[in-house]
């Protein structure tokens, strides 16, 4: 397989695990639980859209930053370790 200077843009399960720097595994987790979003189809391959994922992953960090305390005031600079 030749190298190539910048990452494909639809990934297989097995790379978007790479790109995430997790288990295949939870790969199915997520997407199981919402967390990532599903694949698609792409002739007879499955692939994840991964500018999708990546919004996908960015639109939960904004939900979980806005029902978490702590996180809202890590934003405003006003978090203070224990």
């Amino acid at each position: 397989m030749e190298k190539r200077g910048y990452a494909p843009d639809f990934v297989s399960a097995e790379t978007l695990a790479y790109r995430l720097d997790c288990s295949r595994s939870t790969i199915d987790s997520y997407v199981k639980g919402g967390l990532l979003p599903k694949p698609i189809m792409l002739g007879n391959l499955v692939r994840w859209d991964f500018a999708a994922v990546r919004a996908h992953i960015q639109a939960q960090t904004v939900l979980v930053q806005e029902d978490d305390d702590f996180l809202k005031a890590l934003g405003n600079g006003a978090a203070k370790e224990a």
